[in-house]
């Protein structure tokens, strides 16, 4: 369930930057790498809490967070490309 959740999250924010982006006149480009950067950023600390605090194995969060930190990665390449 916090997976599922954490990718929502990943998905919103990547809906509002897109969205708040564009209203300010930025190219998707740099908006997909901003999201990307701090996407990455985001995914790293969420393993690492669940790591360090959740006590969960670190070959668990590190298969786990290629999927948190991959599902909105495709969802933005996919958008992008279509434009």
């Amino acid at each position: 369930m916090h997976t599922a959740l954490i990718i929502t999250f990943g998905l919103v924010l990547l809906a509002l930057m897109l969205f708040i982006g564009q209203k300010l006149g930025a190219s998707r480009h740099i908006l997909a790498y901003s999201f990307v950067g701090i996407w990455l950023v985001l995914s790293v600390i969420n393993g690492a809490i669940g790591v360090i605090t959740a006590g969960q194995p670190l070959m668990s969060e590190l298969v786990i967070g290629s999927v948190v930190f991959g599902a909105p990665v495709v969802a933005m390449a996919l958008f992008i490309s279509r434009a």
